[in-house]
């Protein structure tokens, strides 16, 4: 404990531990566990009053007699006496017996004291975890009994001390910190349901529903997992009641919801490391924020004490836009960021020769304590950096967690690869992903075992959808993980699943990392990434994303992948002034960044603006073909636009080079014509692709035709059933174009899934089961995860008209996310459209219309393969609404069937009539 007076330190709560003044352990204590359990009880059990021996010997001796009992009492009284000292230990009399606080301190009672005098932040910052959590005195049931009363008694009064918090920052209108001391409480009792419902309704009083969502969906999960059960009826009904509710408007974009709030006492066990004021040559300009990088890897996990995230550091600083760091506007940062312990120094070239200094400042009062070291030559750069983190370290008391580790060991110990990483870092912050790669790939061919440089190049990959890249830079990561500490590892951990499609466990990482370092931008970023993409996946809103996002902006306001995210949050829950604002916003920050192209198209073609539009084709015809996608995409989807997204990819058939291509832009028109109703002009685009790429177009017709809402008649049906048969998938040319190359070797399966699909509409049932077994049968090689997708949806197909809609549910199963995002979005057969429309359809043919309208309700949020059954999806939520007596909101769905299919073909147009009368 910084600054405190010498004493025997006794730590209980979360953490087992027993120093000396010295900071040394006292072994002799902590491995017996009957002198320990008697040194807790004495110490915690009403401390500072006296216990009677007989009272003890039941305790801990009752197998023996009383002479022996009493022998081993004595024997253990004077073995703590002699370990923690004679004055620490004292008896009245012959019979009485009591432990001094004026010699030990032990954070239990620290505990007790805070919550007597009200002092509720600082009692939680005491309770770390249950009272000696997993400690346990063989042949002691009486000790038992009092360490269960006593853990359940703290935990309580803890989460009590949070409620207390949370309703008075509530009251106080200091929304984040009341969630802040909610989540606190909730994760004191996290098995407690009434705590949960608790905890739920303040979450979606101060606005953060996502958080609210994304909190119920892990209760959900762990009770199923744990318990094999489900939550409560009145649990699941305000959950739907939260999830249904109208969002708040407005994108919070200074986030004060969700930030930690000022007001609360910076953590004087969290340190961060300032920008290095750089004196002498410009080349070694690179260290100013590269020092916040090299002494925040070395520090992490090496004292008890938690590092302020790099990235939110950086931003909060170039938010006070001085050139260079006065020591006030450190303290503001760091009391912004909860730190209590700040670290500014200054790096000084002269002739070559180096000199670090670092200063350690409490957030609160002066210097604590300054260190140097100087070297040589640049080339000494990393021996710096350990012996100045080792001099950091040895000023700080920071208790049992201390340990020593060289900044090569986490790091790199290459000049040149460290010199490529940080440059990387600047271009990630700045939304350029492609230019990022290129340095993290020179980075780790510098240093081929550089852990970190390959988790950022994995990151960039998949910025520039590389998906085998990405996964080959995790791979090699991952490999190096025994390099790295436990955040950086936890971090690693968390993308590898990402990457590698566990999703599930990626999400339950993150939510962890979140937990335990709040101001980690990267792992709030890939939350939110994974809810964006992953929850209309199991029938929820990209929308729910939101929280993550804003809690981001909040460190960083000009975080630029957030904001895009925004943008397209905002589209989805139709604040279109608002997606223009973002995007453009975005714009203005990065114009030279990669997906600056593409949000010129969407604010181009979602404002309507005809010499935008002009200049952006032209721009479009000769940009890479991912920023076209991008920008087809994001038009189709979010700008309201369709005839936008059809002009994108025109103006790019006229320049694809490849036949491939120009038949995926063909498809992609196809796409865009079906979701407005015109099956006979999506046709004609098939046409034209089959002229161009036959295997394309193909599958895509067969996959129009199994629609249940598109008019194919016998003829045609029986004319492609024949064409799918004929047809040999085996001589399909594999494809290096990311958005058709994660069907290769997959194309044996999309022929057996696609004709189950259609010999299910055609009635013929023999033939889907039959398909539905070829299909059960391949092992071609591909993804096991997206056969079985594939496989599932066709099952569910066929049972439906076998069984029922119940047992084509039993089939579906529980919802997975176990594709990579990025195949799900680029993939019409694998965004798992057909089937999730399937689960709707199913879920409201069995009167659960309350799921149902979340799954119709999440399609085509996220890919422009899923348009094709908005329209449909539209149209059911309309009557299930209007069963529901809630007109509003079934105009509201007609509205947008109607804006959709307003141009549909006349086949059509009978299923908009009682939607638009």
């Amino acid at each position: 404990m910084l600054g405190a007076t010498p004493m025997i330190e006794f730590r209980t709560l979360g953490v087992l531990d027993l120093r000396d003044v010295a900071g040394t352990e006292i072994r002799s204590v902590l491995q017996q566990p009957k002198r320990l359990g008697l040194l807790a009880f004495l110490t915690i059990a009403s401390p500072r009053r006296y216990h009677r021996r007989d009272s003890l010997l039941a305790m801990f001796w009752p197998e023996l007699d009383d002479e022996h009992a009493r022998a081993a009492l004595r024997r253990s009284l004077y073995y703590l006496r002699t370990a923690i000292g004679a004055d620490a230990i004292k008896g009245r009399g012959e019979e009485e017996v009591c432990v001094t606080l004026d010699e030990l301190w032990c954070d239990a009672t620290a505990l007790a004291d805070a919550l007597q005098a009200n002092e509720l932040v600082r009692a939680l910052e005491l309770y770390r975890g249950d009272l000696l959590e997993g400690f346990h005195v063989a042949g002691a049931p009486a000790f038992q009994d009092w360490l269960d009363r006593e853990r359940v008694r703290l935990r309580d009064a803890a989460a009590r001390a949070a409620w207390s918090l949370a309703d008075a920052a509530e009251r106080g209108r200091k929304d984040g910190e009341a969630a802040q001391w909610a989540r606190r409480a909730f994760e004191l009792t996290p098995d407690d349901e009434d705590v949960l419902c608790r905890l739920l309704r303040l979450l979606d009083r101060v606005g953060d529903r996502s958080g609210a969502l994304r909190t119920y969906e892990d209760f959900a999960r762990r009770l199923t997992l744990d318990y094999d059960l489900e939550p409560a009826v009145d649990t699941r009904a305000l959950v739907e009641a939260i999830r249904t509710r109208p969002a708040r408007s407005g994108v919070i974009t200074d986030s004060k919801a969700t930030t930690p709030d000022q007001s609360a006492p910076p953590d004087p066990r969290v340190l961060a490391v300032f920008p290095f004021t750089v004196r002498g040559h410009a080349r070694f300009a690179y260290l100013a924020e590269g020092m916040v990088h090299l002494l925040s890897t070395t520090l992490e996990g090496t004292g008890d004490f938690r590092i302020v995230d790099p990235r939110a550091l950086l931003a909060a600083v170039q938010k006070g836009g001085s050139e260079e760091l006065g020591l006030a506007q450190a303290r503001e940062v760091a009391t912004s960021l909860g730190a209590g312990l700040m670290l500014l120094g200054a790096v000084v070239e002269g002739g070559g020769r180096l000199q670090l200094t670092a200063t350690l400042y409490g957030s609160t009062d002066g210097a604590r304590a300054s260190v140097q070291s100087q070297s040589d030559d640049e080339a000494q750069l990393f021996k710096l950096v350990d012996q100045l983190a080792r001099e950091i370290l040895g000023t700080v008391h920071t208790g049992p967690g201390m340990r020593f580790a060289r900044l090569a060991g986490r790091m790199t110990g290459s000049l040149p690869a460290l010199k490529a990483y940080l440059e990387g870092e600047r271009c990630l912050r700045q939304g350029r992903y492609f230019d990022a790669l290129d340095l993290f790939q020179r980075a780790s061919t510098e240093d081929s075992g550089f852990a970190l440089g390959y988790y950022h190049l994995a990151a960039a990959a998949a910025g520039c959808a590389q998906p085998e890249l990405a996964r080959q830079a995790i791979e090699q990561a991952h490999a190096h993980r025994h390099r790295l500490a436990e955040h950086d590892r936890l971090l690693l951990d968390a993308q590898y699943a990402w990457l590698m499609g566990e999703v599930m466990n990626a999400e339950s990482l993150y939510n962890a990392i979140t937990t335990t370092y709040p101001d980690d931008i990267e792992a709030w970023f890939h939350l939110g990434d994974m809810l964006f993409h992953c929850n209309p996946l199991r029938g929820r809103s990209a929308a729910e994303s939101r929280g993550a996002f804003e809690r981001i902006l909040g460190y960083e306001p000009d975080h630029l992948a957030s904001l895009v995210h925004l943008m397209r949050v905002a589209a989805i829950e139709r604040r279109h002034d608002q997606a223009l604002d973002l995007a453009r916003r975005v714009r203005a920050l990065s114009p030279a960044g990669d997906q600056s192209l593409a949000l010129e198209a969407f604010v181009a073609f979602a404002a309507k603006d005809e010499r935008l539009i002009e200049r952006v084709i032209q721009s479009l015809r000769h940009a890479r073909a991912v920023t076209v996608a991008v920008a087809f995409s994001d038009v189709a989807l979010y700008s309201g636009n369709p005839d936008g997204a059809e002009c994108v990819a025109r103006a790019f058939i006229e320049v694809a080079r490849s036949s491939e291509l120009r038949a995926l832009c063909h498809v992609g028109i196809a796409h865009i014509a079906l979701s407005q109703g015109r099956y006979r002009a999506a046709r004609a685009e098939l046409a034209a692709a089959q002229a161009l790429d036959y295997p394309q177009a193909l599958e895509t017709r067969a996959l129009f035709a199994a629609l249940p809402f598109v008019p194919v008649d016998e003829g045609e049906l029986s004319e492609l059933r024949e064409q799918l048969r004929l047809w040999d998938p085996s001589e399909v040319v594999t494809s290096g174009i990311p958005a058709l190359a994660v069907h290769n070797l997959l194309h044996p399966a999309l022929q057996e899934y696609l004709l189950g699909l259609l010999a299910v509409r055609a009635g013929d049932l023999a033939e889907a089961r039959h398909a539905l077994g070829r299909l059960s049968a391949q092992a071609d090689g591909t993804e096991p995860a997206a056969r079985a997708a594939l496989r599932r949806g066709l099952a569910a197909s066929v049972a439906r008209v076998q069984s029922g809609p119940g047992g084509a549910l039993s089939l579906l199963g529980t919802p997975r996310v176990d594709l990579w995002f990025q195949v799900t979005v680029v993939s019409p057969f694998l965004s798992l459209a057909h089937e999730r429309f399937l689960r709707a359809e199913l879920l409201h043919e069995t009167g659960r219309d309350a799921e149902a309208l979340g799954w119709y309700g999440s399609i085509a949020e996220r890919s422009p393969y899923e348009l094709i059954y908005a329209a449909p999806a539209h149209l059911r939520r309309g009557e299930i609404f209007a069963l529901q007596g809630d007109h509003r909101a079934a105009r509201a769905e007609h509205e947008q069937l109607h804006a959709r299919w307003g141009r549909a073909d006349a086949e059509l147009q009978p299923m908009m009539r009682p939607a638009v009368s």
